[in-house]
């Protein structure tokens, strides 16, 4: 139903305009939740059922200027008139439509009763977060590794240096002379510590692969040809601040999974139940 109304609710400015509605000033205060906001035939729409519809589009779609809620009132009276049609047509009464609603209504049951027994019970603190992430640092670090490079135009270039450098030629030095890549090539080619994913990747398979102090092949990536020199290893962990969103969404996903097992093995036991599987066939 929600999927419809908000679609629905887009089309108001093409079609809303045809209806007519008092426009009184509303009175100064929070109305009080019976108060009628509109009428289609006899059925009444009062200012809380609006108040719950303009909290419902809020949560989805953040906030709205008082002059949206004209709009939202519009969509309530069209679903109005939508639904009284949906009765004169006799849809209440069609056994097909009766099951869907039937569906529909053990849903939002069953929807509603884990909410309140289910997720507003599974709750994280911040004492399990922090206690989480203590204990499981490693989880958090980032490898890194120090890489030196030279790079040029071309392989024969390229094929050149590294050959200089296997003769014994100072690596930091080529790579002030000969780098084209003129940042670097001012720090004799470092390029400081590399994380996964912070460079191409044929660059990083051969930064991670190499021992400290070796020296690569030569490397073709978009940018040129490289001579990579690999220097020392680290584990980086990513400070609380930082992981702390993603460490309380798995703890809530682990809460709610058994908070609901529990709940769930509760009613279980309380329930009698008799499965007639030979039925099925």
């Amino acid at each position: 139903m929600r999927r419809w109304v908000v679609i629905l609710a887009g089309l108001l400015v093409g079609v809303g305009g045809g209806i007519g509605m008092a426009a009184e000033a509303p009175p100064a205060g929070e109305p009080e939740a019976s108060r009628v906001v509109a009428r289609v035939n006899q059925a009444e729409i009062t200012y809380g059922e609006f108040k719950r519809r303009l909290e419902g589009f809020q949560r989805e779609r953040g906030p709205m200027a008082p002059e949206q809620w004209r709009d939202i009132l519009r969509g309530m009276v069209q679903e109005e008139i939508l639904l009284q049609g949906a009765a004169a047509a006799g849809l209440d009464q069609d056994a097909a439509v009766k099951a869907r609603l039937e569906q529909a209504r053990r849903q939002v049951l069953i929807e509603e009763l884990l909410k309140r027994k289910v997720l507003a019970v599974a709750q994280v603190t911040d004492e399990e977060a922090r206690k989480m992430y203590e204990e499981n640092k490693p989880l958090f670090g980032t490898e890194t590794v120090a890489a030196s490079h030279i790079m040029v135009k071309t392989q024969e270039e390229a094929e050149a240096i590294l050959q200089e450098l296997q003769a014994g030629k100072d690596f930091a030095e080529l790579a002030k002379a000969k780098s084209q890549d003129t940042a670097s090539a001012e720090k004799g080619g470092d390029l400081g510590p590399l994380s996964h994913g912070q460079t191409v990747p044929e660059f990083e398979e051969e930064a991670f692969r190499l021992k400290e102090g070796e020296l690569s092949p030569v490397i073709k990536t978009q940018y040129g040809f490289h001579i990579l020199k690999s220097g020392a290893r680290a584990t980086v962990i990513q400070p609380f601040e930082e992981v702390q969103d993603r460490i309380r969404q798995s703890l809530l996903q682990q809460k709610q999974r058994e908070t609901f097992m529990a709940f769930m093995t509760d009613l279980e036991k309380r329930a009698t139940t008799e499965l007639f599987e030979d039925r099925l066939r």
